[in-house]
This record gives C-alpha cells, sequence and structure tokens, in this order.
C-alpha cells in the first residue's frame, strides 16, 4: 500500500516542531494571519477622483510550509536540499514557490543551486522588524529580491565573517534583433555580501549587478477593485509598476545591547538597462529601526524612505512608511502582536496612502 509521506508528515510536525523523519527531511512551517482594518485614500487630480476605502480583512502574512534536510556523503562533506511553499492561509489559494535549492556543504564552505533569497536582501539581517506585515522594507526600496535560476557560494563561518556571491544567468535567447541584447550569458546577474557578526553587532555591504527588480505601487489592486478594469489598466502603465535591472548597494548596521536593539539601511540603486522606457531610474533610500524587550514584550518602530528620479519626469517617486507595534511572546513558538503602519506613494498626478490597523498570531512549527 502505498502512504503519502508528505501530508503526513505535516501533521505530525504541527503535533512535534521541527520534526525530522528517521534518515529523511525535517518538516518545518510558519502560520501568520492578522486581523486588520485597512484604510486607502487615492487621489487621481487629472480624474478629479479621490477614493477612499476602508475595510476589515483577514490576512495570510507570507505563511509556508516546507521540507529540508541534509545526508553526510563524508566526514567533512554533506548533501543539503530544501524545498518551501507558500501558503495562502486566508484565501485557500493553490500554494507559491518560495526558497528551494540543492547544494554541497563542507570545510570549503557551501555551494547552493536552485531559487532563494539573493544575497543583498539577506544582509538586511534582522532590521526589519515588520517583515512579511503592511511595513516590510520591500514596498520601499528594490532588492528584496528572490532569485529564480542561480548559483551561490558561500564561504564557512571566518570569525564572525562570512562572504557569498550568487550569480544567475539569463536564460535568454539570440535571436539576431537588430538593437537587443539577449542575456545569455553564464552569470548575466549576480548578487554578492560581506557580512560580519559578534558579540550584539552586524553589519554587512552587498551589492547586485543587473538584478531584476520592481518598484510597485500597492494602490492598484485598490484601483482595480474599484474602477473599470480598462481604467486601472491606463494607471498602472502610468504610475504602477516600474521594472528594471538594477544595480544596487546595500549598507547595513544592528547592534543589540541588553533590552535595546538598534538597525539601520541605507542603499543607492540605479537602472542598468539601456531600453528601459521612461528613462533611466534611481533610488536612496533607507530604513531605520528600534526595538526594546521588556518580559515576553518586544516594543517596536520603523521608519523607511526612498526617493526614486525618472528620467524625462518632473516628479519623483516618493514612498514613505511608518511602523509601530509590539510582540507578546506567548510561548517558544507562538507569538501574538498588534501594529499600526502608514504607508504613501506619490508619483506623477497619483497620489495613495494606506494605514493598516491589526492584530495578529504567528506560529512556527
Amino acid at each position: 500500500m502505498k502512504v503519502k509521506l508528505l501530508p503526513l508528515a505535516i501533521g505530525a510536525a504541527i503535533a512535534m516542531p521541527g520534526v525530522a523523519l528517521a534518515d529523511g527531511p525535517t518538516v518545518y512551517g510558519k502560520v501568520n494571519v492578522s486581523y486588520e482594518m485597512v484604510d486607502w485614500n487615492i487621489e487621481l487630480p487629472s480624474e478629479d477622483l479621490d477614493l477612499d476605502s476602508d475595510n476589515w480583512q483577514v490576512i495570510s502574512n507570507a505563511s509556508r510550509v516546507g521540507v529540508k534536510g541534509s545526508e553526510n556523503i563524508t566526514d567533512d562533506l554533506k548533501a543539503i536540499y530544501q524545498i518551501e511553499w507558500g501558503v495562502n492561509i486566508d484565501s485557500g489559494e493553490d500554494m507559491s514557490q518560495r526558497d528551494r535549492f540543492v547544494g554541497l556543504s563542507g570545510g570549503f564552505g557551501t555551494v547552493k543551486v536552485g531559487k532563494f533569497d539573493s544575497p543583498l536582501k539577506k544582509a538586511q539581517g534582522k532590521v526589519d522588524l515588520f517583515n512579511d506585515l503592511s511595513g516590510d522594507i520591500g514596498y520601499v526600496i528594490v532588492g528584496e529580491n528572490r532569485l529564480s535560476n542561480v548559483i551561490q557560494y558561500s564561504t564557512a563561518d571566518m570569525g564572525g565573517v562570512q562572504f557569498n556571491i550568487a550569480m544567475q544567468p539569463g536564460e535568454e535567447y539570440d535571436l539576431d534583433v537588430p538593437g537587443q541584447d539577449a542575456k545569455d550569458g553564464p552569470a548575466d546577474a549576480f548578487s554578492a555580501s560581506v557580512t560580519f557578526e559578534q558579540d550584539g553587532l552586524y553589519g554587512a555591504i552587498a551589492y547586485d549587478s543587473e538584478v531584476g527588480s520592481s518598484i510597485k505601487n500597492p494602490a492598484l489592486d485598490e484601483l482595480t477593485a474599484m474602477l473599470d478594469p480598462d481604467d486601472a489598466e491606463d494607471y498602472e502603465e502610468s504610475f504602477g509598476v516600474f521594472s528594471s535591472r538594477f544595480d544596487t548597494l546595500r549598507l547595513v548596521g544592528q547592534y543589540q545591547m541588553d533590552a535595546f536593539q538598534f538597525g539601520v539601511i541605507y542603499q543607492m540603486a540605479e537602472n542598468s538597462d539601456e531600453d528601459v522606457d521612461g528613462g533611466s531610474l534611481e533610488q536612496d533610500g533607507y530604513v531605520l529601526s528600534a526595538g526594546f524587550t521588556a518580559g515576553s514584550n518586544l516594543f517596536k518602530v520603523q521608519y523607511s524612505s526612498a526617493t526614486t528620479e525618472i528620467d524625462g519626469v518632473e516628479q519623483d517617486i516618493d514612498v514613505e512608511a511608518l511602523s509601530l507595534g509590539v510582540d507578546h511572546k506567548l510561548s517558544k513558538q507562538t507569538t501574538a502582536y498588534a501594529y499600526y503602519n502608514t504607508y504613501s506613494f506619490e508619483v506623477s498626478e497619483l497620489d495613495s496612502g494606506k494605514d493598516n490597523l491589526g492584530v495578529g498570531i504567528v506560529h512556527k512549527f
């Protein structure tokens, strides 16, 4: 009789957190769900429209399930693997891809191949105190990328210092089209970082070269729901998503001192494509975060801001986010939280603002 091991393993993992099957993978996951009041204000002066919308929502915040493990090949070499799916707890939609890779690890370091967060994204460390929520820094600055078709090498820890470099082939076909430069090489994009961690101090410097990223306006989802689809599409083309290959430099610092923690990210990015519609994009952005732990509670605040200059457009893209919150640890695996986030996105004649006030619970297994 055939037995489907994954569903059984997931069920066992919920009962026994971090369970490892005998001589097999560890099943793990995280369920993060919040109940929020979402308030939108969208102004479209050219259409003389001022759209206000507020409602209550149940939101799944990057909930996930996965399997991971390793196998010893020799005393100093092992195979490693991981496959992870995103799960929409609130809507019941199909699973989505998250990190997945296979690789080798030993005294020389680690080599892995697959789809996973870039070294530049991972360089943020724990500065983003509102990760996966509406205050996530990915809504403000570029570079928060999970890369597909990537090969990465990471050195072993060297007294708190580690080097990481990932390369990504473009996998395009050269069709000899005039003016088209096909990305068909072995490493058309790369991401690299150097990190240092010791005695409560964390620092990193990271760089992306020709890595695809986007500046997105979350107001587009709201416009699509409130306006005629054709009208919403017009705004998407004009104000919504600015995608390109970016060269990005990120500097990160974080310090833990007793009950206090402080973090900062500063980065500069510019598009590296020569044929981007609308001209060049240059973004300067930063993130500031602070936390204070009192017993089972973590009180936290975070501010992030970015300005993107668009060649040929009089008004820049200005994005800001301010978040306040508290996490209450119920157990080693379960945390309840409450938070407030205010977010603004301004470009050309489109001004949009969003406020989130909510409570939630996250359980890791």
